[in-house]
């Protein structure tokens, strides 16, 4: 350094011109810093909301259907088959020439019996009450078998009738199961979204505070003239 400069930075520096460069420099440095922690800090934001809009797009449309499946399901009427009923009689199921073999029978008996025989009563008697009990037993089974297979029916309808309801009360059960688990995912981006964002006004709030307080160190740092002669 030649004689003039050190002249001029000793003058300066008496007068106080360099210091007012550095501190504007400085104060410049600390605003510079601060407005990159700014384009971070909206960078941040921007991928905050791009997250919790991919969030409503996932989970949005299932969320927002949780009201009208859990109505799906409260509404839903419990199956009831109702009480076998059957209406058949024995007598529905007689054969229509059961009166005519009762009849056929006895004519047998009365061409090969005497019928002043005293026998003869108590084998047409005993006769007809054989054929009209076998023919009742034969009514009686078809009845029952009539019923047995209408009954058997009525089972098989109400089972499917009852697997149905299953069916559809599983499939509600698993669309409410769906839509609120949507609504959990979709509250849980909520959350953290607000949180991210409370964070990050905190960092803000923080890095503004600190680039005033550094303007504020920077600023009485100056000397004053008689501090600048004498120290």
């Amino acid at each position: 350094m030649d004689f003039t400069s050190a002249i001029n930075d000793l003058t300066g520096d008496l007068f106080g011109s360099n210091q007012d460069n550095r501190i504007k420099r400085a104060n410049e440095a600390a605003e510079k810093a601060y407005n990159n922690a700014q384009k971070m800090s909206d960078a941040n934001r921007e991928l905050f909301n791009q997250y919790y809009s991919k969030a409503q797009d996932l989970y949005g449309d299932q969320s927002s259907k949780v009201g009208d499946r859990i109505s799906a399901l409260e509404n839903m009427e419990a199956y009831d088959p109702g009480q076998f009923s059957y209406t058949g009689d024995v007598n529905d199921f007689y054969s229509k020439a059961a009166n005519q073999r009762i009849n056929d029978a006895m004519g047998l008996i009365r061409e090969q019996s005497d019928m002043f025989s005293s026998d003869y009563l108590n084998a047409l008697t005993a006769k007809q009450t054989a054929m009209a009990s076998e023919e009742w037993d034969k009514a009686y089974e078809r009845y029952m078998q009539d019923r047995n297979q209408q009954l058997q029916e009525f089972s098989t309808n109400a089972n499917l009738g009852q697997q149905a309801y299953n069916n559809k009360y599983n499939k509600n059960k698993d669309l409410l199961g769906v839509s609120q688990n949507a609504q959990d995912n979709l509250m849980n981006a909520y959350g953290s979204n607000i949180s991210n964002l409370a964070n990050q006004n905190n960092t803000d709030a923080q890095n503004y505070a600190n680039w005033q307080q550094q303007v504020a160190a920077n600023e009485n740092s100056r000397k004053g003239l008689f501090g600048r002669v004498f120290g």
